[in-house]
């Protein structure tokens, strides 16, 4: 009967590369069910410890892998290797050593396969040991079929097996056949998956993210009273895998960057079998900045330089952080280095400035952020006024100028709009307001809406005795010309006078009558009005 053992450490060649196995005395301890996937052979290793052409199957040793094989129970032993590429031109060899070998003593390979599939037409690029083969080497180049009989090992029998892939590049996997069991690696024990990453603020006066941590502080319950096992902390995987270079004081262990990836294997003392497990250490920082605000100031001196008040942006910086102090900085280099600090009244053109926000005291640390200083030009305000009056109350005035959009608009000090048009307006005194968006700069003009009566009674009554165009006396130098019906002047006025009807102090017909009004722009209006007595 044939049995697949899966093992336990399947999670470390899956997640971690192995970078020191080509030597015997790296090889990696088979242990627990677990079969193997993932597993990269490279590198020849020390050639003095075998030479692969001493043994049945010739060969050499080009990118090997090597693995010991610790038997708990006997039984048979077989395995299934898999190149994660399915191409024949993959060719994998192994070599195995034992039942009591050593890196000191391999002696020779009892069992060995060095069969090039290709050469030998198989179908595929597997290798390894089954009960159906009864050779125990084949090879090399077309010789054989790339399976040779398994192992029939007792408890206590130590193998090497040596992993070879003279030809190709592949990964590959392993598959444990049969009833034989390798003794059982140790369990890291956390029941309600608790998180085993370590965070702390650094609390040693020095803003410099590194912090004593205690590695240990989760160790109780992982280990879980598994006596004959001990735990070992280390700084990269391959020293955890190889179980060297243990750090030596796991309780207060300074962080040599942030965060860092910390190792811890697991190992049974008596076997060797161990477990590779991970965790993170960080240094926190408590200290995050708020959001300041950009600011502007118009160029009104127009010399492209102003002076700010930064600190007018400390309290957003802070955002409720009341033991931190604020720094302002011009460059993110000094921000972060928290050199050459600028004054807080500073005085520059447009730029982007850093706010550096930092603990004074408790947990240390510190965040940057950054905002714009902008002096904006004064713009030129460039645009004309479209003027449509004389009706009633339908009197509009239009303002009409480039980039409409960058600027808003205002009548008789009502509030600032869009709006470039204002309409249903009455005769009178008008004051246009335009102001840039940037508020850097506001043009006003006075504007008159006119209007003449289309009549006048100069009957005596003291009503409506004269004749005259309401508001231009706001224009002292408009002209208006009066005639009869046959073109002849009549009369004359500027500005605020006006016409009572009479030629030479006689009293002239009731009748319609022309005008002209000549407006200080030079415009020109004509008209005609009546005269009822």
């Amino acid at each position: 009967m044939k049995f697949k053992f899966i093992f336990s450490m399947l999670l470390i060649f899956s997640i971690y590369p192995l970078l020191a196995q080509s030597d015997c005395t790296d090889a990696i301890t088979v242990c627990g069910n677990t079969g193997y996937s993932g597993l990269t052979a490279t590198g020849s290793g020390s050639q003095q410890e075998l030479s692969f052409s001493n043994n049945d199957c010739e060969g050499l040793e080009t990118n090997s892998l090597w693995l010991r094989l610790p038997i708990n129970t006997g039984g048979t032993l077989g395995f299934i290797l898999t190149p994660s590429s399915s191409s024949v031109t993959i060719d994998f060899d192994f070599y195995i050593f034992g039942p009591q070998a050593t890196c000191a003593n391999l002696g020779h390979a009892i069992r060995c396969s060095t069969t090039n599939p290709e050469a030998s037409g198989a179908i595929n690029n597997q290798t390894g040991l089954n009960e159906d083969e009864f050779d125990i080497a084949e090879g090399p180049g077309p010789n054989g079929n790339n399976f040779i009989n398994w192992l029939t090992v007792e408890a206590g029998d130590v193998y090497f097996l040596v992993i070879d892939r003279p030809i190709g590049a592949s990964d590959f996997s392993i598959e444990w056949t049969g009833t034989a069991t390798f003794n059982a690696a140790p369990v890291f024990n956390n029941p309600q998956a608790e998180a085993l990453d370590i965070l702390q603020c650094d609390n040693d006066t020095v803003d410099d993210e590194i912090s004593v941590f205690d590695l240990t502080k989760n160790e109780t319950m992982l280990v879980n009273n598994q006596f004959d096992s001990s735990l070992t902390y280390h700084e990269s995987i391959n020293d955890a895998i190889l179980g060297i270079n243990a750090i030596q004081n796991p309780e207060a262990y300074p962080n040599t960057s942030n965060p860092q990836t910390i190792y811890m294997r697991l190992q049974r003392n008596a076997t060797e079998c161990f477990e590779v497990l991970d965790f993170n250490i960080e240094v926190t920082n408590p200290v995050v900045a708020g959001e300041p605000e950009d600011l502007t100031l118009c160029d009104f001196n127009e010399t492209g330089v102003q002076k700010f008040n930064l600190s007018a942006n400390d309290n957003l910086v802070r955002d409720g952080n009341t033991t931190a102090a604020v720094t302002y900085y011009a460059t993110q280099f000094d921000a972060e280095s928290g050199t050459n600090a600028l004054p807080a009244q500073y005085e520059s053109g447009s730029k982007t400035i850093w706010a550096r926000l930092e603990n004074t005291e408790g947990c240390y640390g510190h965040d940057i952020t950054s905002f714009t200083i902008t002096v904006t030009p004064l713009p030129d305000i460039i645009y004309t006024l479209d003027i449509k009056d004389f009706t009633n109350n339908d009197n509009v005035i239009n303002v009409v100028m480039p980039n409409a959009e960058d600027y808003e608009f205002s009548l008789n000090n009502s509030t600032f709009t869009d709006e470039t048009s204002f309409t249903g307006l009455e005769p009178g005194p008008y004051t246009i307001a335009i102001k840039a968006k940037s508020g850097c700069k506001t043009v006003t003009e006075d504007v008159i809406i006119l209007n003449y009566p289309r009549f006048f009674t100069p009957n005596g009554d003291n009503k409506n005795e004269t004749w005259r165009i309401p508001y231009l006396s706001l224009q002292p130098q408009a002209k208006v010309t009066i005639f009869d019906r046959y073109g002849k002047v009549i009369t004359g006025f500027r500005g605020s006078g006006g016409w009572d009807g009479t030629l030479d102090n006689v009293k002239l017909p009731a009748t319609d009558y022309w005008f002209v009004l000549q407006l200080d722009s030079g415009r020109i209006i004509k008209g005609h009005f009546a005269m009822i007595r």
